[in-house]
């Protein structure tokens, strides 16, 4: 049954008496007048009951008994009425009290009442603040009782129902007062529950305790930090709740806020007062995992009349965060110790100034007996490489870079020296900072600038021992040209002594001859100049692959025909051009074709063959120089790129060839391999990327 409701909550009426005056009464007037005084005393004892009980079944049972008794009633019944979920409501009994010796006791009657008991008019006379008639059906007897609404906070919440009474005006007005007690203690019951539900939502373990050191609330953080469920420990003192924490009953700071002890303050890592709070740090060994470090806000609590009345504790966990911060002070202290003992210089900065520094920064700048500044540091670079630390300093500032490395000179002790920096945006201070990390490379410099100078000079020399063993194919390729124009030379001059007639287009013919065989010699003595020339510092440049080949096979073509080798050529017309430098590809290209030539002069092959193909693939163009000699023993292939590694007789080669090879197509970004072919012999490819 759909249940009605008011509009709004309707003020309560002065006195419930004054709606049932016409009721049947019950007795004389005298006889209501002699129980006035009883009315008092029961009324005062109802309210020392209920002030001192929040919902014991006995007490509220006793306080039932008591208004039975002075309305004289066979029961009383009291109800709370609670919403559901569908929009209606239903009616839990709180407490009761029967007659035992009355000849129709209203038994089943008050303890079985249902919201559907209630008709919805009886229902809206209740919900405007009515009394209302009930007759409730017994095993024995039909019963009427007086059914009074309660109103805490302003909202029907509860019924006191007298069953069997005969309502007179003093009864009426007795029990208008006990609807009122009743309804401030419901009303404390709800402030209860409404602080107990404020205190388990708080996520901070969090409990209560009242001036006499019994625990009053014990929220459910508190239960999930300590194990403890509530019903364990609410109710109990004698210092109780020390146990969950300490595993012993002890004073916790919720007992000495109120109550001060000296000794068991001093237990405490931490233990401050400031007025009616104490912020403290206590070490808890029995809290599950093996203890914690608690940190502990701590308050008094005070009624309306300025009495102490209890105490609040709050415990945060801060275990892990203590470990972090020891962590960090390790880290820190470990830093400052390494970053002072490093052979670097260490420095961070943002835009107001240094933050950090270590004595290695300050050695290379030569100030020990003051604090180096950001003034300082840009004075002590050199002024030519000034504006470009600040132009990166500026980029990382601004975000355009994680880090950077650069180099820069400074001065020290009346000389330059070169220095090595990487700078590293970080944040610092919720501000962005550079760490930058300073290294002193100028020996390092010099070192690998004469190792520099040493691997040109090894360069060239590769390439002379390159052409000392080609001297007799280079001879070839000189003698030829050299020959024809003897030949043309020597029958003009046997033309003259025979008196011939000169004939000008054959005249014409033969210097055309001799020109073209002198521009042949020219190419081959300016190939051969420009392989045996030293290229220090030879910057890279656009080189078409197809040019090296033809430049090397100009100066050894022949005599690879000389030695019975039949050289097949598969270059790709169109070869996009490479990043390196002409000279020391032809110097890698000659490597591997006198490696080719000494290998198959090694073998008893009739038909001797070397091939040579260029191409491009996936970015990159590729050299493969192959022979069809012997190949490469499986042993020689992890280590045929070493240094001074060779399988030839001893005076037949250094070793150092394919290692220099090797360093050569690295500094074209570039790598050679070495593998066994499919005709018997070895094969080695160069790949290169593309130069655009």
């Amino acid at each position: 049954m759909e249940l009605l409701k008011p509009e709004k909550t309707p003020s309560l009426p002065d006195t419930v008496g004054e709606r049932v005056r016409s009721a049947r009464p019950c007795g004389s007037d005298r006889h209501t007048r002699e129980h006035d005084p009883a009315f008092f005393r029961v009324l005062g004892e109802i309210a020392q009951i209920l002030n001192q009980s929040s919902h014991e079944q006995d007490q509220l049972n006793k306080v039932l008994s008591l208004v039975a008794g002075a309305t004289c009633s066979q029961g009383a019944a009291l109800y709370k009425k609670s919403l559901t979920n569908g929009g209606g409501c239903r009616l839990e009994l709180m407490a009761n009290w029967l007659e035992q010796h009355s000849h129709s006791p209203p038994s089943a009657c008050l303890v079985g009442l249902q919201s559907t008991d209630i008709s919805p008019s009886q229902w809206k006379r209740l919900e405007q603040g009515e009394s209302t008639t009930l007759c409730f059906q017994g095993r024995e007897a039909r019963v009427e009782g007086l059914v009074t609404p309660l109103f805490p906070d302003n909202q029907l919440s509860g019924l006191l129902i007298p069953a069997g009474m005969q309502p007179t005006p003093a009864t009426m007005d007795f029990l208008w007062s006990v609807a009122r007690v009743f309804e401030l203690w419901m009303g404390k019951l709800n402030l209860e529950k409404r602080l107990t539900d404020v205190i388990n939502f708080a996520p901070t373990p969090t409990f209560v305790m009242n001036a006499d050191e019994v625990i009053t609330d014990w929220n459910r953080a508190t239960e999930e930090m300590t194990g403890w469920k509530a019903e364990r420990i609410v109710g109990k003192g004698n210092y109780e709740n020390g146990i969950p924490f300490y595993d012993e009953r002890r004073p916790t700071v919720s007992n000495l806020i109120m109550y001060p002890d000296k000794l068991w303050e001093s237990t405490y890592p931490e233990f401050q007062r400031a007025g009616d709070e104490i912020h403290s740090i206590a070490y808890c060994p029995a809290l599950p995992g093996g203890g914690a470090f608690l940190s502990c806000k701590t308050m008094k609590l005070y009624d309306t009349g300025n009495r102490l009345v209890g105490a609040i504790h709050t415990v945060r966990d801060i275990t892990l965060e203590r470990e972090m911060k020891k962590s960090l002070h390790r880290s820190e202290s470990m830093y400052r110790a390494i970053s002072d003992f490093a052979s670097v210089g260490i420095m961070v900065f943002d835009g107001a100034g240094i933050v950090y520094y270590n004595e290695r920064l300050a050695t290379f700048m030569g100030i020990h007996e003051q604090e180096i500044s950001l003034t300082d540091f840009l004075d002590w670079i050199h002024s030519e490489d000034r504006m470009q630390i600040e132009t990166h300093v500026n980029a990382l500032l601004q975000g355009h870079h994680a880090n950077l490395r650069f180099e820069f000179r400074a001065a020290h002790k009346c000389c330059l020296r070169s220095y090595r920096a990487l700078a590293q945006l970080m944040e610092y201070d919720d501000r962005p900072a550079i760490h930058l990390i300073l290294d002193d490379v100028t020996e390092q410099k010099e070192v690998a600038r004469k190792a520099r100078l040493n691997e040109l000079r090894l360069y060239h020399e590769d390439r002379l021992i390159a052409l000392g063993a080609m001297a007799a194919g280079i001879a070839h390729e000189l003698n030829q040209p050299l020959n024809t124009i003897r030949v043309v030379t020597d029958g003009f001059l046997y033309g003259r002594e025979q008196c011939w007639e000169l004939v000008p287009e054959e005249l014409f013919d033969g210097l055309a001859m001799v020109s073209r065989q002198i521009e042949r010699m020219t190419k081959v003595i300016q190939n051969i100049r420009n392989f045996a020339r030293e290229d220090r510092g030879a910057a890279l440049e656009e080189v078409n692959a197809n040019r090296a080949i033809e430049n090397t096979f100009s100066m050894i073509g022949h005599q690879l025909e000389a030695h019975g080798i039949r050289v097949e050529k598969d270059l790709t017309v169109g070869l996009p051009p490479i990043k390196a430098n002409l000279n020391r590809l032809e110097q890698v290209i000659m490597n591997l074709v006198v490696n080719a030539r000494q290998a198959l002069d090694a073998c008893q092959r009739t038909d001797k063959r070397l091939w040579i193909k260029t191409g491009s693939n996936n970015g990159s163009v590729y050299i493969e120089v192959s022979d069809n000699a012997t190949g490469i023993p499986d042993d020689c292939l992890i280590k045929i790129f070493d240094p001074f590694f060779t399988t030839k007789e001893v005076g037949m080669g250094t070793g150092l060839g394919l290692s220099i090879s090797q360093s050569i197509v690295a500094e074209f970004k570039g790598r050679i391999e070495a593998f066994n072919n499919d005709r018997g012999g070895a094969s080695f490819l160069v790949t290169v990327p593309r130069g655009m």
